[in-house]
């Protein structure tokens, strides 16, 4: 499961930590296959959060665009009103 790019945390490293002193060597393994699950957890969710932040600034940006044309077109569509000359019947 340990990516070779990402270093494993050792038996030894873990009992280095308080409170994990005592651990057993299958205390220890089962700790470090629960962390590296959790970390590929967090970094998935983390991931996932990013992408939907670029997709809202996107979206949002892309909303903001389209109301910016959408003022312009009232502002202009009302400029042209003011200027009218009103029907004769």
């Amino acid at each position: 499961m340990a990516d070779k790019k990402h270093k494993r945390l050792t038996i030894a490293e873990l009992r280095d930590f308080k409170g994990f002193e005592g651990y057993t060597d299958e205390q220890a393994e089962e700790t470090i296959k629960t962390l590296e699950k959790l970390s590929i957890l967090f970094y998935n969710l983390h991931m996932k959060n990013k992408q939907i932040g670029k997709t809202f600034k996107i979206s949002h940006q892309e909303d903001q665009k389209q109301k910016s044309k959408s003022t312009k077109k009232k502002n202009k569509d009302e400029s042209g009103k003011h200027g009218e000359q009103p029907h004769a019947a």
